[in-house]
This record gives C-alpha cells, structure tokens and sequence, in this order.
C-alpha cells in the first residue's frame, strides 16, 4: 500500500508562516478586501502544497533518470513560447493552454538544475578542473537562455546563469576561470549595453540615479524606498500603510510586495520575514552537507542556490541596491507559475531530505 512519507515539520511551518504572511499582505493591497489577488493565491497556495507534497513522494533518481527528457520538453516549450507564445506587458513569456498559462522559463530552472547535478555526479572532481569537461554544461546553459532573453526576461536569464556558476564553484572548477570570465565580461560591456532594450538601460540608469526621471522610470524604485523608509521600527499598522493604500507604489502585489510588507509591518516584521527565510536556507542548504550521494548533494545545492539568489536579488531590488528586473520574492510574490514551481523546489528537497534520513525504506 503507498504511503505518503513524513515531512518535516520545522521547515513546513516556516513555509506556512512566509505564506501566511503573503495572504495578509496581498489582503492590505486589495484595500481589504479577499478579491482579486487574495482570493486566488489562496487556491494557488493550496495547489503548490499540494504538488510539494506529490514531488516530496516521488523517487529522487526518477530525476536523475528523466531529467534530460524535461530539459527537452522544457526548450520545446521556450520555442513555443518564441513561435506562439502569449504576450502580456510587451513580453512573450507564457504559453497558453486551455484555461492554463504556463511561464515554461520557470519550469527551465528547476530542469536545467536536474541535468547539471547528472552531470557532474559522474564527474570527478579532477575531470571538473578541466576545460573541455565543462563544455557540454555551458552549451546547456547557455541554449535556454538565449531564448529566455529573446522573450526578453533578463531576471530568469541572470537566475540561470547564477545558479549554473554556483554548481560550477560547489563541484570544485578553479576561481581563475570564473575572474577570466568576469574580466572577459566587462571587456564586453559596451557590446552588452548595445543589446538590451531599452527599458531594460533604462532600469539601469534608474538604478543608479533614480531621480533622473522620478516621474518615469524611476518612479518604481523611489516609491519603494518612501514605503521603506515610512514604516519605521513597527511599522504603520496593517491596512494602515499610504503607499500601498493610496496606489502610490507600483507591483505592490508582485515584485514590489516586501516594500508593501515593510512599511505597514516596519523593521521588526522584515526582521521576522527574514529570520524564517534564513532558517529555511539553512535547512535546505544542511542536506547537502549531510548527503551521501554525489547526485544529491549537487541538485540540492543548486536548488537551494536558486531559492537564495531569488530572495536576496528581490529584497536588494525593492531596497534600490540592484536594478529591477521582476524577480518575485519565493513564497510571497503574488503569482502562480513561481510559486507551484518554488513549491516543487521544496518538495524535492524534502524527498532528498527523506531519503537521507530513510536510505533503508527506498
């Protein structure tokens, strides 16, 4: 007879806390009401516990086994998406299907994590300080995100490339390659500005002067530091914040919610918001020390790699310490695509986590 396997409890309840938290902020934002954005991230809370639960139950090696099928599936779809996709805000980022949209770049992440960890666990340690070895993981990488910035979505095309420099560092590549490519980089920086659009220069000189055009593109960055900054030590209160209420702050359901969160909750709950955001780190990042598996450790490790990148990249870009460029904050953005896939991230660490602990019940 199936039986579900036990979750654990501590790292669950810090995932109910952070959405908990999410639902009351996003009922702040609609002016207190449950309708529009309350009411249905309710349901898509409850669809993502649900899909954790499901990839928690499954064989971790069934990864390791299908996980080249998905990367296929997945750069199927990002042509798709190229060809047919729906276009929503000037991007072409979401595949329709029936009453589903599907972001697949989102789904890629996760994908592009499984191929790299198969990769390299049949690696030694030695193999991965040779050039030639790290040829194939490079063009894995960089195929997904040429399409990904074709759509254009530049924050899931710099997460890629993140998350596949960290594997590169976890399995032992040497630091003089990574300073060449940063040197090479910037070498190429004037090429680089030349091919982004122009919202995308325009995030940037915002970043770095937002009172350039405080009306314009820097309207984004300046509301969320008066949210910021308004909230003091305790905050306003709830449904008491200005910035959100009055509708001064823009995306302050999506990309821009912690800056929503701070200033009706203050210092104090970002404070609590980050202390259960670093006890899951923690967690997550415990089971690659604790793995016994090659496979494990790395697909763990990058996991655990993205979900970090995804906090510190949102919070630094609510606070004006990096351009903005529309990443969600894991578990609290309104959204339903990065959630159920950030949910499916969790239910896969906690089946390694399982099977770590119960090696004798796979």
């Amino acid at each position: 007879m199936f039986k579900l396997r036990p979750l654990p409890l501590l790292p669950l309840m810090i995932l109910v806390a952070i959405t908990f938290f999410s639902i009351i902020t996003l009922y702040s934002a609609c002016a207190g009401n449950f309708f529009p954005w309350c009411e249905k991230q309710l349901w898509r809370v409850l669809l993502g516990i649900i899909v954790l639960i499901v990839v928690a139950n499954i064989k971790f090696s069934v990864w390791k086994k299908y996980g080249f099928c998905l990367y296929l599936i997945c750069l199927l779809a990002l042509i798709a998406v190229e060809v047919m996709g729906k276009i929503s805000m000037g991007a072409q980022r979401w595949l329709k299907l029936g009453t589903l949209t599907l972001q697949p770049a989102e789904f890629m992440r996760i994908v592009l994590i499984m191929v790299l960890a198969r990769y390299f666990s049949i690696q030694s340690m030695d193999d991965n300080r040779r050039t030639k070895t790290l040829l194939i993981p490079t063009f894995a990488t960089i195929i997904p995100v040429g399409f990904v910035l074709l759509q254009p979505d530049l924050g899931t095309a710099m997460l890629l490339i993140l998350v596949f420099l960290s594997i590169l560092f976890a399995c032992g590549v040497q630091v003089w390659k990574f300073l060449i490519v940063f040197a090479g980089t910037l070498a190429c920086t004037p090429i680089l500005w030349s091919c982004l659009y122009d919202y995308q220069k325009r995030r940037i000189l915002m970043f770095l002067n937002p009172e350039m055009d405080p009306c314009g593109s820097g309207y984004h960055i300046i509301q969320s530091k008066i949210a910021l900054g308004s909230g003091g030590i305790w905050g306003k209160g709830f449904l008491n914040g200005t910035q959100c209420q009055l509708n001064f702050l823009p995306e302050k359901h999506t990309d821009f919610i912690f800056a929503s969160f701070a200033e009706e909750f203050g210092f104090f709950g970002c404070l609590v918001l980050l202390i259960l955001y670093t006890l899951l780190c923690i967690f997550n990042f415990s089971i690659v020390l604790s793995s016994r598996q090659k496979f494990y450790q790395i697909m763990v490790f990058g996991l655990s790699a993205m979900m970090f990148f995804y906090i510190v990249i949102n919070i630094a870009m609510v606070c004006g310490l990096l351009p903005v460029v529309g990443i969600p904050l894991p578990f609290f953005s309104y959204g339903g695509n990065a959630l159920i896939t950030l949910m499916a991230c969790q239910g896969l660490i906690f089946s390694a986590y399982y099977e770590q602990q119960n090696p004798e019940k796979i």
